[in-house]
């Protein structure tokens, strides 16, 4: 899953060299311009007697190889070891946290990504983490927030195909609170709501290299019913973009994890726009 989660990434080529120095950590968080919190961090760490250190960076590497194959207690097991020895990092608490989310502790998960927030700041990467955490929670409102934060941390990247899921995600929150039940959305409320997605959905057209239109046009037809109408727009997808069919990976964890998409875990294909709790 391409987007669904993200981690960080570049961990693996320098993590044993023979210095173990700091900036390895501040490196793997992705940040250039290391700021004073990462300094911090790279303080704590350093101070480590440098055995330790090289065992930590063993067993994060190992973490991520086996998080990679899906050996998610295994997984679990290396994090433990590593917060036995330094349990201030945010590469660390940004995976275990994508671990909670899997098992659907969310709860947990929110703790460890605001954890990982509060040592880092901002992230890019833990910002989405937080925002797709509460859209897989059905915090619709929450999600529009923390995903509006992170569009305006990455206003570098607007014209990117990552920046347009982040805006489909939005779209969809929208859609599901125009349909919300809760006694704090009135009919104006769930208009506006209704409108703003729709907006959204308007927003691109076929000539941009992203699945954004097929997806989003899809999503219009689901929320109004129209299934056919909108599997032959995922299918047009598909067709567009099978020379990359990584390309539409994304949009279709999307899809599922909303439930547009069937899966076993589906929340809103039963009535549609209707929110459902995840099976534990």
């Amino acid at each position: 899953m391409k987007f669904k989660f993200l981690l960080t990434s570049a961990i693996l080529s320098t993590l044993l060299q023979s210095s173990v120095n700091a900036q390895n950590f501040g490196d793997d968080i992705g940040i250039n311009d290391i700021n004073n919190k990462v300094d911090i961090l790279n303080t704590r760490f350093s101070n480590l007697p440098e055995e330790q250190r090289r065992k930590y960076l063993t067993l994060r590497a190992d973490a991520h190889r086996l998080f990679s194959k899906k050996r998610t207690f295994e997984t679990l097991m290396a994090l433990q070891e590593m917060s036995a020895i330094f349990d201030e990092d945010p590469v660390a608490l940004n995976l275990e946290g994508a671990i909670y989310v899997e098992f659907r502790d969310f709860k947990k998960a929110r703790k460890t990504f605001n954890k990982a927030v509060t040592l880092t700041g901002d992230d890019p990467k833990i910002l989405f983490n937080l925002a797709e955490l509460e859209f897989c929670d059905n915090q619709w409102r929450s999600s529009i927030k923390n995903f509006k934060i992170l569009l305006e941390k990455i206003k570098s990247q607007q014209n990117t195909d990552f920046a347009r899921l982040v805006e489909f995600k939005i779209m969809l929150c929208q859609l599901a609170l125009s349909k919300s039940e809760k006694a704090n959305t009135n009919d104006e409320q769930k208009t506006e709501y209704l409108a703003q997605a729709k907006q959204l959905a308007h927003k691109y057209s076929y000539q941009i290299d992203s699945p954004y239109y097929y997806y989003a046009n899809a999503s219009i037809a689901f929320y109004e019913d129209r299934k056919t109408t909108a599997s032959e727009w995922i299918l047009t997808a598909k067709t567009v973009f099978a020379n990359n069919p990584n390309m539409v990976t994304s949009w279709d964890d999307t899809m599922v994890e909303f439930g547009y998409i069937e899966a076993h875990y589906g929340k809103h294909h039963s009535k549609r726009g209707e929110s459902k709790a995840y099976s534990k």
